[in-house]
């Protein structure tokens, strides 16, 4: 079997070996604290050929076997035991050219089940073409390259799915978008280099594509099953599936897939039970918090059929609505409302920074936890939130790692006031400037996680567990390993 073949009647494990059966009501309160035991840590950085922080070779040495120097995100993409877990990377740039720009995007692979060490890291391997690595493509064709990159994946039905940012530009300068709750897809004024019209602006919009097999890393967009069910602005090929408004950059989250909970009314799952993915979408690039989208299995390449969280409902049950229904907060104007509520949790402000700042994210079932949980990095920090059911309710934050805890500048990133050193080289030196380095992209690694509750434990879970976060300087994508403590109160 090639890494890039799914073709194993074994990966229904990935839908079917492990479910999560819902039962009672996602409006249950349930009283728990997690908390971070000791200080996050790197385990080894994953990508290019010499480690920031050590001088040392990497393990997968991805410049000298694939010319891949520097590149962010990885999002990982499980198929099941037995199978490799997928790493979606974006933004990759090769040496083979003399210029790293334009970058484009990478898919990586391993076949390892041991936790990830220092030595051998997570002995990931490059998808690669003609000696150097493989950039995904996507057929008809999307807008690729710089900050339009791949955002998450999932197997579903042993079907590799990913999304795919696209029609994304960066203005220059850099503005970061602000929230805008009510009409989050509002477009900001337009800039020299970015125009701000449907078609390509600072916000963008998602395709969902599978794998096809037809070369290294090709996917295809999915076709419709059924004409659409609501107003559909992009994308340009109608004939494909369009995502539904709001879920611009997207994840989905791996197994354990998720039984109908059984408070659905029958007009939105009809006569016999049906199987979900959770599906997470931000409609505003760091600027936002989720929405849940939950695709039945058997029909998720169709966001037409998906069912859509709009808060919780009478007697704290959730309310799910069709995609029809979701849509109906398109305005004359062209603006959309999302339904009251729909937003997973109640913004805040926490240490001067706004709580509506997802943008990259992973949701998983933690099993040793038993729990959901969510990484996202907002502003300075990582932080990580929890719930029993996708819909919630979710916890307030904990902290993962902050660029201002102690140690961190010039040990996992760079310092832009006095750099690090000639051994820890600026990325960016060929742009002129010496940008400090900041966490975002962090995704957990469920594969990995290791169950270290004490036998004897009363009223608590601890579970150590491994992601990958990106740095921006350096220019690339690290494990880390944490470990939490989730206590019943």
């Amino acid at each position: 079997m090639t890494p890039f073949r799914i073709t194993s009647r074994s990966l229904a494990l990935v839908a079917a070996v492990v479910v999560v059966q819902l039962a009672g009501l996602s409006g249950r309160a349930d009283a728990t604290t997690l908390t971070l035991v000791g200080s996050s840590q790197k385990i080894c950085q994953l990508t290019g050929d010499t480690d920031w922080t050590t001088n040392q070779p990497t393990a997968a040495q991805t410049d000298t076997n694939a010319h891949l120097v520097g590149v962010d995100l990885g999002f990982p993409v499980d198929a099941g035991p037995g199978h490799p877990l997928y790493f979606l990377f974006g933004d990759a740039f090769p040496s083979t050219t003399g210029n790293p720009i334009p970058p484009d995007d990478a898919i990586g692979y391993t076949t390892r089940t041991a936790a990830p060490d220092s030595e051998t890291c997570l002995d990931l391997k490059l998808v690669t073409q003609g000696g150097a690595f493989a950039h995904p493509t996507v057929t008809p064709a999307i807008l690729q390259g710089s900050f339009n990159v791949p955002t998450g994946g999932v197997v579903v039905d042993q079907r590799f799915f990913a999304f795919f940012w696209t029609d994304h530009c960066v203005a220059l300068p850099p503005t970061p978008l602000g929230p805008l709750p009510r009409t989050p897809l509002q477009l900001p004024a337009p800039y020299p280099n970015c125009q701000q019209i449907p078609q390509f602006n600072t916000i963008g919009h998602s395709v969902l594509a599978f794998m096809s097999g037809a070369a290294p890393a090709a996917f295809e967009q999915e076709r419709r099953l059924d004409p659409p069910s609501g107003p559909i602005i992009l994308p340009t090929h109608p004939e494909f599936a369009g995502m539904p408004s709001g879920f611009v950059y997207v994840s989905a989250a791996p197994g354990p897939q998720v039984r109908d909970p059984g408070f659905l009314p029958p007009r939105l799952t009809g006569a016999r039970p049906k199987t979900f993915a959770p599906v997470f979408g931000v409609a505003r690039y760091r600027a936002s918090i989720p929405y849940l989208a939950m695709a039945p299995q058997e029909t998720f390449a169709d966001p037409a059929t998906w069912l859509f969280y709009a808060g919780p409902g009478a007697g704290g049950v959730p309310k799910f609505v069709t995609r029809a229904e979701w849509e109906s907060g398109h305005t004359t104007t062209g603006q959309w409302t999302p339904p009251p509520g729909a937003e997973l949790y109640a913004d805040s402000v926490i240490g001067g920074v706004d709580e509506r700042c997802v943008g990259e994210h992973s949701v998983t079932y933690n099993a040793a936890l038993r729990t959901w949980l969510l990484l996202y990095a907002c502003g300075p920090r990582v932080e990580t939130r929890t719930a029993p059911d996708p819909w919630g309710p979710w916890s307030p934050p904990t902290k993962l790692i902050s660029v201002f805890d102690p140690g961190i500048a010039c040990t996992l990133i760079m310092n832009p006031i006095t750099g690090c050193g000639p051994l820890k080289p600026n990325f960016w030196a060929f742009t002129g400037k010496n940008p400090g380095g900041f966490f975002y992209a962090p995704f957990a690694l469920e594969r990995f996680t290791q169950d270290v509750t004490p036998p004897d434990a009363v009223g608590y879970r601890s579970a150590n567990i491994f992601w990958l976060v990106s740095t921006w300087n350096p220019y690339q994508v690290i494990v880390m390993q944490s470990t939490l403590k989730l206590m019943s109160n």
